[in-house]
């Protein structure tokens, strides 16, 4: 028994240490800023079983909840003033409209105002709507109709050509009016605010099946018209997703076709393409016009996950994101809460939840503080990761097989050399060959996600090859004083490659491969 503790005891004790050594730094992690000037995601009181639908009016978020709209206000500091709940349901899919009391929807083929669950229909015949905070927009086929929500009256606005798909509305009173084409293509035309019609098409969008527009934002900004909008994409059954750019002079607009430019976003802390860029909303912090969107998370345990980006708003393709959520689940619908917050909802496989993250000192220091959930997350954290060195493992198997090799060519030809007692030579060679493969694993290891994941004592300058120096002489050390002399040449050299791979993907292994 004694000799087992020594022989496996010191090396599993030393991997549990490595272990505890990743959990403190997960710990670490879930106390950590997304930004120095961001603080942490954290939950807004708000979770619902079914999708919500929201709409922001008056400093009051209003989200649909199984027959109820909550109206939600906040402090600076995001924490929940009131929760107003009105027993009112709201058709799915259809945007709508509420100062609190009065609701104006679509229902079926009609624009209906509800108030205390009395309905009044408005108009019939409606084929969408569009709503804003002091206005909406609804249309029939080919004809735009504008409403006051006010006192309900409507007038029309606008004939076009062909069918009505989609109204956008900006915050100057503006509004791109998104008309039908062709099968495959729809055109943009600008409506300034005071409802007219601007010139003639200023761009053209995809709307087929395969390959379509998924939602724009917009904003102006001096003379300058900077739109972005969505793309979905599917080829071969597979979903893909894009963001792309409009921008052009406010005075000539309707007088030149824009020419459409996609958008790459990298992520400003690992230097890696962000993948399927979606859900993109032009937004003002601090006076500048930046990015909000979600796109594929990079930290660990972030599988299939999709979190919240900001990136400035620049006269270039490739833009600079930066991570602000540090939800791990499904991030979608982001938008501004007020002047330095943002929230968004978050989908974990059964239930939606109501998150934010805010530049307010306070929120921040609030948010750094560790709580059950943190604690939580940091265990998740460990085990996906120990989890992924299982990869490690598997790949380092042909660490072994030079080694292997040669034993088992001595044994068949030179047996004779196994029966000296004592460590013989051909286990110092099997050694010496095996430390050298872990050197053919050094550029792939340490890649661009190990240098993004792992803690600095890990990832300063040359420390692969001070590493698995220091894995070596441990290993060496206790080879020495735990091997067994009746193991034999083919145990000790086992001995030892068991007890290196074991520190290694204790050590390094967790941060090499980003499977979550």
């Amino acid at each position: 028994m004694k000799e087992k503790l020594k022989s496996f005891g010191v090396p599993l004790l030393i991997m549990l240490l490595l272990i505890g050594a990743l959990f403190i730094h997960q710990l670490l992690e879930v106390k950590k800023q997304p930004q120095p000037d961001w603080s942490r995601s954290v939950p807004l009181g708000f979770t619902s079983e079914e999708r919500p639908q929201a709409f922001f009016n008056k400093d009051t978020l209003f989200l649909t909840d199984n027959g109820n709209v909550h109206g939600l206000k906040f402090d600076e500091q995001l924490n929940l003033l009131e929760d107003s709940a009105v027993n009112t349901k709201i058709t799915r899919g259809n945007p709508f409209w509420t100062d609190g009391s009065l609701f104006i929807q679509k229902k079926s083929d009609r624009l209906v105002a509800t108030e205390n669950n009395k309905d009044t229909v408005i108009t019939e015949e409606v084929d969408g709507i569009s709503t804003g905070k002091e206005r909406v927009y609804y249309w029939s086929k080919n004809e735009l109709f504008s409403l006051n929500p006010a006192d309900l009256s409507f007038n029309k606005v606008h004939t076009f050509p062909k069918d009505i798909m989609e109204v956008y509305q900006g915050d100057n009173g503006s509004a791109i009016v998104q008309v039908h084409q062709n099968d495959a293509t729809a055109v943009l035309q600008y409506m300034d605010e005071k409802d007219r019609i601007v010139g003639n098409p200023f761009a053209s969008v995809k709307i087929s099946t395969n390959h379509h527009i998924d939602g724009l934002t917009y904003g102006v900004q001096g003379d300058e018209l900077k739109i972005l909008y969505n793309e979905e994409l599917r080829a071969q059954g597979v979903l893909s997703y894009k963001i792309v750019k409009l921008q052009g002079s406010l005075d000539k607009i309707g007088t030149e076709t824009l020419k459409p430019q996609g958008l790459t976003f990298l992520n400003a802390d690992s230097g890696e393409k962000l993948q399927g860029p979606r859900s993109a909303k032009l937004v003002t912090i601090e006076g500048k016009p930046v990015v909000l969107f979600t796109s594929e998370g990079h930290k660990a345990s972030d599988q299939n996950s999709v979190r919240v980006y900001l990136a400035p708003f620049e006269d270039k393709s490739q833009l600079n994101a930066k991570t602000i959520g540090t939800t791990k689940h499904y991030s979608y619908l982001p938008f501004q809460l007020n002047s330095n917050s943002i929230a968004w909802l978050e989908y974990g496989g059964d239930t939606y939840e109501l998150f934010g993250a805010s530049k307010d000192p306070k929120m921040i220091s609030a948010s750094v503080e560790l709580n059950k959930r943190s604690v939580k997350e940091a265990v998740n954290n460990t085990v996906m990761m120990i989890f992924s060195s299982v990869i490690t493992i598997l790949i380092s198997f042909y660490w072994v097989l030079p080694s292997l090799f040669l034993l088992i060519l001595l044994y068949m030809f030179k047996p004779n050399i196994f029966e000296k007692d004592g460590i013989n030579w051909v286990e110092y060679a099997s050694i010496l060959i095996f430390l050298i493969m872990p050197l053919t694993f050094m550029g792939k290891a340490l890649n661009g996600y190990f240098y993004f994941a792992a803690p600095e004592y890990l990832t300063f300058t040359g420390s692969g090859y001070v590493g698995v120096t220091v894995i070596s002489l441990l290993t060496a050390l206790i080879w020495k004083f735990g091997r067994n002399p009746d193991w034999g040449t083919f145990g000790g050299v086992f001995y030892f490659m068991g007890v290196y791979i074991l520190l290694y993907v204790s050590s390094f292994g967790p941060y090499v491969f980003n499977l979550f």
